[in-house]
């Protein structure tokens, strides 16, 4: 390996321009891939990618590492079309929604010789939009880059990443894919990809269905100019910080929910089953429907411990994945 090799990424997200801030000072060059135009012109402005073209075959050959964050419905096209351009031994890192989705896919359509790693940062510091440069990327989504200039040290600043090698991933390509990760700030984990898709799509997903059905039952699908109950200055603050997660959703949430979509659906089914049974508390005249003290009291415990049910991940209507035996 050369002492400065070469690194690939493909799709200029604030995902992607946060890995090529991080990899900046250890690769050179950096080239990052996007198609469209208009996103290539702005990723050119952010100063972090050495060369950014819409040529995919020429950024990914001889790449010693290539990171995917393109979002999960274009994943598949994306990995088909680099399959024979991948260099022995290439590490191909896959950053987004659907490690086990992602896993399936590589494992059809790369090389043998390629270690694919999952790797995902599903939270990180966030930057205030009013001390942001117009070059950093914007905040949110399935994380926020807490980027200030043009090269960033460690853009994933108390970021937590779940990993999920493929089975055929060489252990010190893991090593690698942990090491840029730490150094960028997260605190790396190892998941099985089942039970990470299901934890992220909490983390991420979820809220962001959610604040789409704040904002159709409370503003309605077509902007008013009235506001009869004033609701935009009494009630404004409030609301927007619950409906954040729409500002900056996760690059392609709709085909986000797609590639999650049984842990989604799981999610959704328990969020619908708990309003149910506060509606029917109101009805029955309950004066603690949402037990408002005990919840917070479980919150509260929560952000001590970092505990929580062991049957959070499990998915009980799927059968359990297979996991690597090491040696035999």
């Amino acid at each position: 390996m050369a002492d400065r090799p070469k690194a690939a990424v493909l799709g200029a997200g604030e995902i992607g321009l946060a890995f090529c801030a991080l990899l900046a000072t250890r690769f050179d060059p950096i080239e990052l891939w996007e198609p469209d135009p208009d996103t290539g012109r702005a990723a050119r402005k952010s100063g972090n990618a050495g060369r950014v073209s819409a040529d995919l075959a020429g950024t990914v050959t001889d790449a010693t590492v290539v990171i995917v964050t393109t979002g999960a419905s274009e994943r598949p096209g994306v990995l088909r079309d680099i399959a024979t351009h991948l260099a022995s031994g290439t590490v191909v890192i896959i950053a987004g929604t659907g490690h086990e989705r992602a896993l399936d896919d590589a494992a059809r359509m790369l090389p043998s010789h390629a270690s694919v790693i999952c790797a995902t940062p599903i939270a990180w510091t966030r930057t205030a939009p009013s001390t942001r440069s117009g070059s950093e990327p914007r905040s949110g989504g399935i994380g926020a880059s807490s980027a200030k200039g043009k090269s960033p040290v460690r853009p994933f600043a108390d970021a937590v990443a779940g990993i999920s090698p493929s089975p055929t991933a060489h252990p010190d390509a893991v090593g690698v894919v942990q090491a840029i990760l730490e150094a960028g700030g997260a605190t790396a984990f190892f998941a099985d990809p089942r039970e990470f898709d299901a934890l992220s799509t909490a983390a991420s997903v979820l809220p962001t269905l959610i604040a789409a059905t704040l904002v159709r039952v409370v503003l309605g699908e077509t902007p008013t100019t009235t506001s009869p109950n004033d609701f935009d200055r009494a009630g404004g603050v409030a609301f927007a910080e619950m409906t954040r997660a729409l500002e900056d959703p996760a690059q392609g949430i709709e085909g986000d929910v797609t590639t999650v979509s049984d842990h989604a659906l799981r999610w959704i089914e328990q969020v619908i089953a708990d309003l149910q049974a506060t509606r029917q508390k109101i009805l029955d005249g309950d004066t603690s429907p949402i037990g408002i003290d005990t919840t917070a009291s479980r919150r509260r415990q929560w952000m001590t411990t970092r505990k929580s049910s062991p049957e959070l991940a499990v998915l009980p209507d799927l059968p359990a994945p297979t996991r690597r035996r090491l040696f035999f």
